[in-house]
């Protein structure tokens, strides 16, 4: 039984209340004590003497009241104090200065991998106690803050904070230390930064060659066999990896890019496999995971991989085939579960050929092959992708432009995008800041050269004495040879030039050229 007796404070409360239960011979279970107030856990009282147990406990002096309650108070904050452990998703952990464990959530004894039977009252071992920092905590009386450490070989890194318990004298006398999964931290912090996904919907298309690259690209998004996505620069190889991505079972773990080229081979080597601290100078304190961690559970995007040098390309081989990482600095191998993904505009067959480039990692990249054709190979799509960047710019620009004019979308569709869709999105966006009216015009559309290329030769040569007819007859002829190498096709020819399938067949027999 329980019960809360209110009292006026005065000496001997307590004596008078034991004298009672004494007298009658009811066990105290517990008490606890209060300022104004008595709990009291007692044995159960038979039914026909509760009554007067409870008239003579309201009678002794300074008590205001006797009321039955349905457990201590001690119990209930026990309780709660339970509760909120469990439903916590970082672990929480406790010690004593000899390095007995007071309190242990289920979090931490998942994080930790603690036996799962009581943990409270037992040591914790010497490697849990010396790198989750409760020793240096205990000897220093200092707190640690959001501190990444190796708990064990299999186990990998977690992010620990300690804070030191004091008694009245100011004695260190245990330690609390909440730990947290870097995998926790990471998801959080890519829930805060990360833009929306890219999914197989997104990506815009109208020809023959994309639908057949999304077609075997979904085929491929379910499995977890390394993806190597062939194209030229600009041909939007990271947006069909997002796609993988999002239609994978890995969809809700993180999808981590990195361009290989973009990266000094010094400093690639840190990004993508980490560093502790002090493994060189300028190295941050407490060390930093590298990319190979940060997408463990997810997607791991290297863009550019014809571009690493031999000395990564080893590492890099070790981390496919053992599934397991090692940071700069490091003897420590942690075990990550990463899908890879990998692009490439060059030929990395030619560069296996010449000892460039590792063959044991290429077989290991290109398990499943996937190419994405250039734009000029893609005619269908240029209209597609010119009204579709039209819209987005007009409405970032806040321009009122709606179309293109039919030279403008005839230069558009002639053009042979040696930068690909990169080169014909920012060409819009040219134009868009250019264009006055509601339309673009031929004139805002200006397609470049690149630096180097040949200048095309003089249209009139005076030294041939060609008639107008000849030399027209020539540019027509040139024309026609370099529309049929590009575009292929009769039909599409003619909607290049503006002529009908008949008249481009008829004018390829006349300057005698392959149909």
């Amino acid at each position: 039984m329980y019960f809360c007796i209110p009292y006026i404070d005065r000496i001997g409360i307590v004596h008078d209340i034991t004298l009672i239960l004494t007298k009658r011979e009811i066990n105290i279970v517990s008490m606890e004590v209060e300022e104004g107030v008595v709990f009291l856990e007692c044995q159960a009282v038979p039914y026909d003497q509760r009554d007067g147990f409870i008239q003579e406990l309201s009678s002794i002096r300074g008590v205001q009241g006797v009321d039955e309650i349905s457990s201590m108070p001690s119990k209930e904050r026990a309780d709660q104090l339970d509760a909120i452990l469990t439903s916590v998703h970082d672990g929480i952990l406790a010690v004593n200065h000899h390095g007995i464990i007071t309190q242990c959530n289920p979090a931490a004894i998942r994080m930790l991998r603690l036996p799962t039977q009581q943990m409270q009252g037992q040591p914790l071992g010497p490697i849990l106690f010396k790198n989750l920092l409760i020793q240096e905590t205990l000897e220093t009386g200092c707190h640690y803050h959001n501190r990444e450490v190796f708990i064990a070989s299999d186990h990998g890194y977690c992010v620990v904070s300690t804070i030191p318990l004091r008694n009245n004298g100011g004695d260190v006398i245990g330690v609390i230390a909440l730990i947290r999964d870097t995998q926790d931290v990471r998801n959080l912090m890519r829930s805060m930064t990360t833009s929306l996904p890219m999914t197989f919907a997104d990506v815009p298309f109208a020809s023959p060659a994309m639908e057949q690259v999304l077609r075997q690209a979904r085929r491929y998004a379910n499995s977890d066999s390394t993806v190597l996505i062939r194209g030229e620069t600009g041909t939007g190889k990271e947006l069909i990896a997002r796609a993988l991505h999002s239609a994978s079972a890995r969809a809700n773990a993180a999808f981590v890019p990195i361009n290989c080229a973009a990266i000094p081979d010094t400093l690639l080597e840190s990004e993508l496999f980490g560093y502790t601290e002090g493994a060189f100078t300028g190295a941050i304190k407490g060390g930093k995971p590298g990319l190979f961690e940060l997408a463990n559970g997810g997607t791991l995007f290297l863009d550019e991989v014809g571009e690493v040098s031999a000395h990564l390309q080893v590492k890099m081989l070790r981390v496919l085939q053992e599934q397991r990482v090692r940071r700069v600095g490091s003897n420590k191998e942690v075990a990550i579960d990463v899908r890879i993904i990998a692009a490439t505009n060059r030929n990395l067959e030619d560069m296996v050929a010449d000892k460039i480039f590792r063959e044991d990692l290429y077989y290991r990249l290109n398990v499943i092959p996937l190419m994405v054709p250039p734009l000029r190979e893609r005619f269908e799509d240029i209209r597609l992708l010119s009204e579709l960047f039209l819209k987005q710019f007009a409405d970032k620009l806040q321009r009122l432009v709606i179309g293109f004019s039919p030279l403008a979308m005839q230069r558009l569709e002639g053009y042979s995008w040696p930068g690909n869709v990169r080169e014909l999105k920012n060409i819009i966006e040219r134009a868009v800041n250019l264009v006055d009216g509601s339309e673009v015009q031929s004139e805002h559309i200006f397609l470049g050269r690149l630096s180097g290329s040949p200048e095309t030769p003089p249209l009139v040569q005076f030294e041939t004495y060609q008639t107008l007819d000849e030399r027209l007859g020539e540019i027509e002829r040139t024309i026609l040879q370099e529309t049929s190498r590009r575009f292929g096709s009769s039909r599409r020819m003619g909607a290049v030039l503006g002529l009908s399938h008949t008249a481009v067949l008829k004018k390829m027999r006349k300057y005698q050229l392959p149909i």
